[in-house]
């Protein structure tokens, strides 16, 4: 997995257009809390910890052949201060296998779900920035809907595969990186919070989220980000109960999964949990993923910069999960619309039952 990852990531825009892979794409306002106060962490900005990234390994049988399923999973963290200088891996982003840091133990814990024909490192700037903020970040493959076994994913009977196995490969790694907690050869030991959890994951990914997110009975999720999902590739039917903070992100000019969709689905929940939508108007379906290429359309010159659009992400992102899964109240302020108003690249709606 290593170092055909750099081979990989230079064709990661061409892996993760799920919906066009898929088949499956064609509320009040009010306010939240004050504005960021002067002199406030922007937490778009990186956070005070290095981070580390892991590669840990799991195996669960498939929901639907019984067949194994391994799952190479990668997981970010923050890392020791011993780590800040040293090398980081070229793909991954983080220091290969640092110490773990001693601050603020346990840690909440943020599931990430790839795209369908993605990678588990595609997004990259996303996951190292909330490690660097105090989160673990684990991102398990979904095998049979990867770069290295489609390129596009477009068979239909391995999507409807990936579509039942998807939800349990997260919840299946969550489980088990859990179980580490009470290994004390392992570098997590005593260091996850269970009772802290978020979920995210881009296109098929979140639709995986929605899933989840809408999942009754268990759910061990605080909050959810759902980055421009799937929303007609199958996911919960509009009217679904969602009792957790939900955020869809959605472009203005992402083609394989249209914000429109997102404005409706969000307008149809039956929730009594604050959800949010964050719109980039000029944003694509690809503004998620550490790389763009024009030839797809959505990242031209007339389009949000790659920087720009992983800036807005990571505040967002990050006020998010601070707010409702660290409870940490300090960011609640950047999920208000009015900290965004004035800025072009960003339409920030909010409703709070």
């Amino acid at each position: 997995m290593r170092h055909s990852a750099r081979r990989l990531v230079s064709l990661l825009p061409l892996l993760v257009l799920p919906l066009a892979l898929l088949q499956a794409c064609a509320g009040d306002t009010s306010k939240v809390a004050e504005s960021p106060p002067a002199g406030a962490v922007d937490p778009g900005a990186p956070g005070p910890y290095p981070v580390g990234v892991a590669e840990i390994v799991f195996e669960r049988p498939s929901s639907t052949t019984g067949e194994p399923r391994v799952l190479n999973t990668l997981v970010w963290y923050p890392a020791a201060d011993s780590a800040r200088d040293a090398a980081e891996d070229d793909a991954l982003h983080g220091v290969r296998d640092a110490p773990l840091t001693a601050d603020n133990l346990p840690l909440p814990i943020i599931m990430f779900s790839h795209g369908s024909g993605g990678l588990t490192w595609q997004s990259t700037y996303y996951t190292t920035h909330l490690a660097s903020y105090g989160f673990v970040v684990i991102a398990p493959p979904h095998p049979g809907n990867t770069a290295a076994d489609c390129m596009p994913c477009m068979d239909r009977a391995a999507l409807a595969d990936a579509f039942l196995n998807r939800p349990t490969d997260i919840t299946f790694a969550l489980e088990s990186m859990l179980k580490l907690n009470d290994d004390s050869s392992s570098m997590f030991y005593h260091a996850l919070d269970g009772k802290r959890v978020g979920m995210s994951g881009h296109s098929f990914g979140g639709l995986v989220t929605l899933q989840l997110a809408s999942s009754s009975g268990g759910n061990p999720f605080l909050a959810a980000l759902a980055m421009a999902p799937a929303v007609g590739g199958g996911a919960p039917s509009p009217g679904s109960s969602v009792a957790i903070p939900l955020m869809i992100m959605g472009g203005g000019e992402d083609n394989v999964c249209p914000v429109e969709n997102d404005r409706e689905y969000l307008a149809s929940l039956q929730s009594s949990a604050p959800h949010y939508l964050v719109v980039f108007p000029r944003g694509g379906h690809l503004a998620y993923s550490d790389q763009c290429i024009e030839i797809l359309g959505d990242c031209g010159p007339d389009h949000i910069s790659q920087e720009k659009a992983h800036e807005l992400i990571n505040r967002y992102a990050t006020a998010l999960f601070k707010t409702y899964v660290a409870h940490d109240e300090s960011y609640a302020a950047y999920l208000d619309p009015q900290a965004s108003a004035g800025d072009p690249d960003i339409e920030f709606e909010a409703s709070v039952p």
